[in-house]
């Protein structure tokens, strides 16, 4: 039968030498011999009639086709351990999602509507992770989807804006009255609420009302946004958050917006998909039902 693409030995030796620059480095980590690895690679450069490598004495040096082959190899080799740790951990067969949302998110918009995807989708059961700031997503190979906070560009995943760019000043209306909070430039005055990871938000905000932006920057910082709105909520100062997270606060009265902003943030929430999760059945489903759903609390 004719060869129709490499062997994965092939690809595993060559991808080996080209991360170390070394058939004796790549032998030792594929547990060959030197000859083993070399003898693959000659046969993978056959394959493809061309060299992939430059031999300079004890160094490897890859060729310009071996540069375009390696990214290939790599991402071919990726999705291969991918899918076999997926389905090796069981959840290929249970239709299992491992997600990892951020936590205000999950509770105050999130998780209100898992009941709808339940009912519609009874056989897919959600997995959530540790939220981290800023997910890897090529080392984080537990995870299938995320929901991360940026600005929408994130290595190794496809990623779809959500919501979170529409922004909501919030605070007391005590503390509104108290530093007489009514119009943008009054909030030079106020104690301002900081979220640790968005560093900005306040000095966006400031430079979108083209005001002088050098006390934007001073106030506490926190490291959720629900801890930002409980502050607050203690009449500790004036928050800036998405305001998909402040609309029950704000229905039940416990804040106010002391001014309307239509400013947009930069950041805000995308549906980020490991790329090589994306063409899978079950993970498609989520994706269309998180982008098809209505998401305003």
């Amino acid at each position: 039968m004719k060869k129709i693409c490499p062997s994965i030995t092939e690809l595993q030796a060559f991808e080996a030498s080209a991360r170390h620059a070394s058939f004796t480095k790549a032998a030792s980590e594929l547990f060959v011999t030197q000859g083993a690895v070399s003898r693959q690679v000659a046969n993978l450069e056959t394959y493809l009639g061309t060299p992939l490598f430059l031999r300079q004495s004890n160094r490897l040096i890859l060729t310009e086709a071996g540069v375009f082959f390696l990214e290939h190899a790599q991402t071919s080799l990726r999705i291969l351990v991918d899918a076999s740790n997926h389905l090796a951990s069981g959840r290929g067969q249970k239709q299992n999602i491992t997600i990892s949302v951020p936590p205000t998110l999950a509770t105050q918009v999130l998780m209100p509507l898992l009941a709808d995807f339940y009912r519609r989708h009874p056989s897919i059961s959600l997995h959530f992770a540790p939220y981290e700031h800023t997910h890897d997503f090529a080392a984080s190979e537990h995870l299938d989807v995320a929901i991360q906070f940026g600005e929408g560009e994130w290595p190794g995943a496809m990623s779809r804006y959500l919501i979170g760019k529409e922004q909501s000043v919030v605070c007391t209306r005590e503390y509104a009255q108290n530093w007489c909070l009514t119009g943008p430039g009054d909030f030079r005055r106020a104690t301002l609420l900081q979220h640790f990871n968005v560093p900005h938000a306040w000095v966006q905000w400031f430079q979108a009302f083209r005001l002088p932006g050098t006390t934007a920057h001073l106030g506490p910082s926190f490291g959720q946004y629900d801890m930002i709105i409980a502050a607050a909520k203690q009449g500790l100062g004036a928050g800036l958050v998405p305001r998909c997270l402040a609309m029950e606060a704000l229905r039940k009265q416990e804040l106010i917006e002391p001014v309307q902003t239509t400013a947009l943030a930069r950041q805000g929430y995308f549906l980020c998909v490991r790329k090589a999760r994306s063409r899978t059945k079950v993970v498609s489903t989520f994706v269309d039902w998180i982008t098809e759903v209505d998401l305003t609390p």
